[in-house]
């Protein structure tokens, strides 16, 4: 039997199982518990912040792929996934990364994420019926890069609260988008 595997990807067919749904789920759960460690426990995050700015940015990389796979735009999809998993990769592989260097890292991913992110939502948004939550997505992205980008200064304080802010807001919408359309099975 197969369900509809909604993504925030309108006119994708749907998915044979349920599997990419609870992945993109998972993702998106991972993302928004990262971003909640870097909100709320910003001195225990500072030891290892390169760390998990770079586990919530893959995480978030993994989700919009997960979320989009069956869409039809998937190269679209593996761009603004592939920003943010290396993104990650860097910051966290980075040996002796400085906060100005990891905030640069951030930064301009963020604003290079949420740009295509707001110009595939528009672009295709007779063919998305979530477009809006991706418009939202990308411009949090977009104005959480900018302001990393303007407050070079910022304090491992302020940089855990404004990229826990975004990769929670990012995880949670992604999180919400991959469970928004019941399936056929659930009678809704």
């Amino acid at each position: 039997m197969a369900a509809n595997v909604s993504s925030p990807y309108a006119g994708a067919p749907p998915a044979r199982h349920t599997g990419a749904r609870v992945a993109a789920g998972l993702l998106g759960l991972g993302a928004l518990v990262v971003g909640i460690v870097l909100l709320f426990h910003p001195v225990t995050a500072a030891h290892g912040l390169a760390l998990l700015v770079g586990l919530g940015f893959v995480l978030a990389g993994l989700l919009e792929v997960a979320a989009g796979w069956s869409s039809g735009h998937r190269v679209a999809v593996l761009v603004l996934g592939a920003v943010l998993v290396v993104a990650g990769i860097l910051a966290a592989a980075w040996p002796g990364v400085t906060l100005r260097v990891l905030v640069l890292i951030a930064g301009l991913s963020l604003i290079g994420h949420g740009l295509a992110q707001l110009g595939l939502a528009v672009a295709a948004r007779r063919e998305i019926p979530t477009w809006g939550w991706m418009a939202f997505a990308g411009a949090v992205n977009l104005l959480v890069g900018a302001l990393a980008i303007a407050w070079p200064q910022a304090t491992v304080l302020v940089l855990c609260l404004v990229l826990g802010i975004q990769v929670a807001v990012f995880g949670l919408v992604l999180l919400v988008a991959a469970f928004l359309h019941p399936t056929p099975d659930s009678g809704s």
